[in-house]
This record gives structure tokens, C-alpha cells and sequence, in this order.
């Protein structure tokens, strides 16, 4: 009876101090409330569409709340409040990572943080071990708490970036409002920030693990934030017997250089990378972490932009090493993060930068062609950024007759146009007596320059407009 007695003892101690350490979780979450400004890239002239979301915020060391970044993400007005708190303080950003989903807010009014308790970060995390998540899931009132455990531990292409990046799987419920919330271990420690679920699934969420947290708080320390590796050289598998045959490979170890970014001099084609700062890398393209076989690439995502990390490499059959900087490369059709959209109007016709928010807004067929266009002819190296005439045009006497559809600009009066600024600064500065626009498939409009320059008066007046331009 006495051993029974002591055993009930230490189980309502476990399950007691189990809830005192649930209880102080919840003096570590927030709800984020945020009232957002959607742009319309179809129509970037239009006012912005005004909504309000919810979500949850884990307050971290230094009086710091850290969330997500598509939670806070075109913010106009930003406001926290805590639990049993009827008061909401007002929030700004400090530092958002687009690129991994992760966001530091600072609060005005610092009697905010009173009576809370910062969390502490853990990469101590494996598969099966069981975790909680924080929140206010579908934008309660009250902090919710669900369980669940670690389901995988691998590379994953974030929703909200479409970046590779490492992330926890794990099968706790979770839903609308619990982003940005708090993923814990069973020791109160912040394992990571709720990011996305999968819909067409059944308990399938994924999380920004703390390893990726720690180097978004590594990067920032500098007072900006220079963003995670984004590398334009790609390696193969190498899995097939007679390609490891043909460059003597007996150990399963090793992947193909395929392409070269011009950034990168010291690397060339058909280079075998074998390791990378010492890790081993196998044929498939994974080393052994802690985490278990992951992509070699969650190297790069660990390193700071100017770092470097050291690469063994069979090259024409002679082992050598290379250090190679990390990078942060731009593609020339790149997604745009909490931006307004820029346009220019230029009679009657709308030029506007080529963005993945505008290709994802038109028909696929006219994104397909504008990107037929630019690769398919290798035109990607004429231009720092890209530019389409939106098929919506002004209906004006100076440019009657004119129609457009999936149009990549070329030049202006017979100079190429390199990015979006240069076609504005082309523009205006114009005084010959013909503006003549040339297109890559062939096309050529041809506006009276004075006429264009003054229609907008009128354009302005028809059709309601604030301005001629956003830039």
C-alpha cells in the first residue's frame, strides 16, 4: 500500500507540475491582431483592399515577440494583447525574414511585457518526441493547447516563400490562428513557430524550427536583415551505376555539379562535390545531422551572407578543396513581400515590373508566354528586372487602335530597358518627337511624345485616377 501511496504521490506531482509548466507557457504567447492593405498587381493603381487577420506571437528574450511573417505581413495597423488582458498595445516590426516565415515585433508601451515570461530557445528536438502548440487558433479569445509529437524532420518548400528551408513536421492540430504560435517540448522550451498545414491532409502541420530561428536572430544582430542563401548552382544525384562507374565512384558518396551560376568562379561544370564542411555528402544529396539524412544544402541556411563554407570536390580526377562564399542571388522574376505595386502610365499605356504576384494573377497561358519569352530566347541577362505593358489600357485618341497582351518591353527609342527605374527615368526625360516602344516578340507601338505626356490630364479626369505613377 505504501509503494501504491507514493506512486500516486509522484503521478499527481508529475501531472501538477506539468500544468504549472502549461500555465507559465501561456504568460509567453500573444494575439496578433493585424489590419493589412492588399495590393491588386492586375490593377496596381487601384486602392488597396483593407482586411483584418489574427494570429499568435511567442515572446522571446529582450522583450521581443517573434511570429510569423505572413501573419504580420502588410501591415497598416499592428496590435498585441495578452491573455487576460482586455487591453490591445500597439506592435511594430522590427525585423521580418520573408524568406523563412519569421518576423520580430517591439511594442511601444514596454508595461506590456509585466506579469509575462520570455521562452527559451531548444534545437534539442527529435523525431517522436511530443510536443505542444500555443495559440489562439481561429482568432479565440483565450491561449488553446493541443498535442502532438514530431512527426518529420526534413527540408520543405515553405507556402508563404516557396523557399527551401528545414522545418518540423509534426500532427497536432492546428488551424487558422495558431501562425506565428509557439511550438514547445516538454521542458517549456520554444522548438519552434507554427508556419503551415497541409490542407488536403489529415494532421499534417509544419513548423520553423529553432534552427532556422537562430540564424534570422544571428543575421539581424547588424541591425538588417541580409536573408538566407539563395544559390543559382545546381547539383545532380548521382545514382545511376554507369555515371558513378564512369567517374570512378565506389563509395555512394557524391553529387554532380550541373550548373554554374556566373557568381560562382571557382566551380565549374561536372565538378563531383563530396563534402562540405566536412559532411560527408551521399549520392542523393544528404549528410547526417542530428536531425537525421537532410539535404547538404541546410549548411548554406545556417551560415550568415559573406560567410563561407569549405567544399571537397573531384575535379578531372584530382581531389581538391574550394571555399566557397555564400550568396543571396536574385532571379529576374522574383515575388514581392509587403510592397506596392509599381506602374507607370504613359498615354494611356500601363508599364509595370514582371513579378511572380503579377504572373500569379493573369491567365496561366499569358504567364506562360511572358516566361516562354524571356528564357525560352535567353533574354534573362539583358535585364536587372523585367517589364510588361498590362494588357489594361487607358482608351485615349493618342493610343486608339492599340491592344496588348503577355508583352515583355525591349526598348524605348531604340534603348534597351534594363529595369523599371530606368524605364521612368527613360520617360521622362523623352523629348523627341515620337516615343516608339519595342517589344521581344516583335510588336512596336509608336505614341506622339507631347501628346502622350499631356493626355494624362484627361486620363487623370475620366477615369478617376490618383497619380500617373507608383514607384
Amino acid at each position: 500500500m505504501k509503494i501504491k501511496y507514493v506512486l500516486n504521490i509522484i503521478l499527481f506531482l508529475s501531472i501538477a507540475l506539468s500544468a504549472n509548466t502549461l500555465n507559465d507557457t501561456t504568460k509567453s504567447i500573444v494575439k496578433i491582431f493585424n489590419t493589412k492593405a492588399t495590393p491588386s498587381y492586375k490593377y496596381p493603381w487601384k486602392t488597396s483592399q483593407i482586411s483584418k487577420v489574427t494570429g499568435s506571437g511567442a515572446i522571446i528574450n529582450n522583450n521581443q515577440i517573434l511570429t510569423s511573417a505572413h501573419v504580420v505581413a502588410s501591415t497598416r495597423l499592428l496590435e498585441v494583447k495578452k491573455e487576460n488582458d482586455p487591453k490591445k498595445y500597439i506592435a511594430h516590426i522590427k525585423y521580418i525574414s520573408h524568406q523563412a516565415d519569421l518576423a520580430l515585433l517591439e511594442i511601444e508601451d514596454q508595461s506590456f511585457f509585466n506579469h509575462t515570461m520570455p521562452l527559451q530557445l531548444s534545437t534539442n528536438v527529435k523525431v517522436r518526441d511530443k510536443v505542444t502548440v500555443v495559440g489562439y487558433p481561429l482568432g479565440g479569445k483565450n491561449v488553446s493547447t493541443t498535442t502532438g509529437i514530431v512527426s518529420r524532420i526534413e527540408q520543405v518548400y515553405y507556402v508563404y516563400s516557396a523557399e527551401s528551408l528545414l522545418a518540423i513536421q509534426v500532427d497536432a492540430a492546428i488551424n487558422s490562428g495558431n501562425s506565428g504560435g509557439a511550438v514547445v517540448n516538454e521542458k517549456n522550451e520554444l522548438i519552434g513557430i507554427v508556419m503551415m498545414k497541409i490542407l488536403k491532409a489529415s494532421n499534417i502541420a509544419y513548423i520553423v524550427p529553432t534552427e532556422i530561428i537562430n540564424t534570422f536572430l544571428q543575421d539581424i544582430k547588424d541591425g538588417k536583415v541580409d536573408g538566407f542563401s539563395k544559390e543559382k548552382t545546381y547539383f545532380s544525384p548521382i545514382e545511376n551505376d554507369t555515371l558513378k562507374e564512369y567517374y570512378n565512384l565506389h563509395n555512394d558518396n557524391g553529387v554532380l555539379l550541373s550548373k554554374v551560376s556566373k557568381y560562382d568562379k571557382n566551380l565549374y561544370i561536372n565538378d563531383i562535390l563530396l563534402a562540405i564542411d566536412g559532411k560527408t555528402i551521399a549520392n542523393n544529396g544528404t549528410i547526417d545531422t542530428k536531425y537525421g539524412r537532410i539535404s547538404f544544402s541546410h549548411i548554406f541556411n545556417t551560415k550568415q551572407i559573406g560567410d563561407s563554407v569549405v567544399l571537397d570536390i573531384l575535379r578531372d580526377k584530382q581531389y581538391i578543396k574550394v571555399t566557397h562564399a555564400i550568396t543571396k542571388v536574385s532571379n529576374l522574376i522574383e515575388y514581392e513581400f509587403s510592397k506596392q505595386p509599381r506602374y507607370i502610365i504613359y498615354g494611356g499605356l500601363v508599364f509595370a515590373p514582371i513579378t511572380k504576384n503579377y504572373l500569379s494573377i493573369i491567365s496561366k497561358i499569358e504567364a506562360a508566354h511572358i516566361r516562354k519569352k524571356l528564357y525560352s530566347k535567353k533574354k534573362t541577362d539583358d535585364y536587372i528586372e523585367a517589364i510588361t505593358m498590362i494588357p489594361t489600357i487607358f482608351p485615349h485618341i493618342v493610343n486608339r487602335g492599340y491592344t496588348n497582351w503577355a508583352s515583355v518591353l525591349k526598348s524605348v527609342n531604340g534603348i534597351k530597358i534594363k529595369s523599371f527605374k530606368h524605364l521612368v527615368k527613360i520617360l521622362d526625360s523623352i523629348n523627341t518627337q515620337y516615343t516608339k516602344f519595342g517589344f521581344l516578340e516583335g510588336a512596336t507601338f509608336i505614341l506622339d511624345t507631347k501628346k502622350a505626356k499631356d493626355s494624362f490630364k484627361s486620363i487623370k479626369n475620366i477615369y478617376r485616377l490618383s497619380s500617373d505613377r507608383a514607384k
